[in-house]
């Protein structure tokens, strides 16, 4: 009875054990001990792009949009700029901003210079939000770009 009662613990431990490794938590050998925090953010970053090296600046992104809305091109704004799954709605918003005449308004408040907010870099993230000011009734107001970096080190714009 004992022999019994030992081999179905045994069982039900290896079976456990290997749901972990399945799950990629734990080592695949004996005694499938768990992987501690580092270890798991080595294999797991918690965003899969922040080791990527930036091969075009979020500083270059909102130039190109900005270049492509002057020239009237909403295409090539949204295709430069925005990540291809956010291409329909970003392009239905800007035919939209078009349609209600705010085209060149949107250009002038974006058109200005960008800057990191305090505290934020580049180095190793896949995040970052800029802020940017434009005068509305002689006040100045200023909003937020925020940008994620996809897998070939281009920074995107993910919301305006």
């Amino acid at each position: 009875m004992i022999g019994v009662l030992v081999v179905l613990g045994g069982y039900a431990w290896f079976s456990a054990k290997q749901v972990r490794v399945a799950a990629g938590v734990a080592r695949p050998h004996f005694p499938y001990g768990d992987y501690n925090a580092g270890e798991l953010n080595t294999m797991y970053p918690q965003y899969a792009n922040e080791n990527v090296a930036t091969t075009q600046t979020p500083e270059q992104t909102h130039a190109k949009f900005i270049s492509a809305l002057k020239a009237g091109d909403l295409n090539g704004a949204v295709e430069c700029c925005f990540r291809q799954g956010d291409w329909e709605n970003m392009k239905a918003g800007l035919v939209e901003v078009q349609k209600k005449g705010q085209m060149g308004v949107m250009v002038g408040d974006l058109s200005g210079e960008i800057k990191i907010g305090e505290g934020q870099h580049l180095d190793n993230s896949s995040m970052a939000t800029y802020y940017y000011f434009a005068l509305k009734n002689g006040q100045k107001i200023g909003s937020t770009i925020d940008f994620i970096k996809d897998n070939r080190g281009v920074w995107l714009i993910k919301s305006l």
